[in-house]
């Protein structure tokens, strides 16, 4: 590129707020008949006067295009009030009811999961409980899910006396108790009765 074009460009383009970079890509396309080492200044002149003609109408092309960029966002504002029909609009979810009774039917699967899991729990808990497994036993305890929460603990337990890990359920102890000292009482007075 011929830089006594460039410069010349440069000058008579100045207060079009053009980049130096746009100025010298259309200076180095248009200007391509000017050699970098020509001195002819009338040809250096009319190329550059070209050259400035062309940038302006592209200046001026790029503001109209900026200003009616600008002019569409002013009219929206009229159809704001039109607005309220794009609502409307969201009767595609109508226009598939599958949809929708898919996901309400998804979020409703979901909440039946999440209470059968909190009632299983509830289930669990009684049975240790009601069993009396104790707290050391219950860490790391899983019972399967296709077990009974009840009659898992009760077999757990049976197994726990037999380890003899717990003592037998104290109620059970005092019944056989009293039996037995009824048992021994019951004995005890028949062999004075029979003296």
């Amino acid at each position: 590129m011929n830089k006594t074009l460039f410069k010349k460009v440069k000058d008579l383009c100045k207060d079009t707020g053009l980049s130096e970079k746009y100025l010298t890509a259309i200076t180095e396309k248009m200007g391509g008949s000017i050699e970098d080492d020509s001195t002819d200044e009338a040809e250096i002149e009319k190329v550059a006067n070209q050259i400035a003609d062309v940038a302006k109408e592209s200046q001026g092309e790029a503001t109209r295009w900026a200003n009616k960029a600008k002019e569409p966002k002013e009219p929206k504002e009229p159809k704001e009030p039109k607005e309220p029909k794009e609502p409307k609009e969201p009767k595609e979810p109508d226009n598939d009811p599958n949809k929708r009774i898919s996901e309400l039917q998804a979020e409703m699967d979901k909440m039946k999961q999440e209470q059968a899991k909190k009632d299983r729990e509830t289930a669990v808990q009684a049975a240790l409980n009601k069993h009396g497994i104790p707290e050391w036993r219950r860490k790391g305890l899983v019972i399967p899910d296709e077990e009974d929460p009840d009659a898992y603990c009760a077999g757990l337990k049976q197994d726990l006396i037999t380890q003899n890990l717990i003592s037998e359920d104290p109620e059970s102890v005092k019944t056989a108790n009293a039996k037995n000292v009824e048992e021994a009482s019951d004995e005890l007075l028949e062999s004075i009765i029979v003296k």
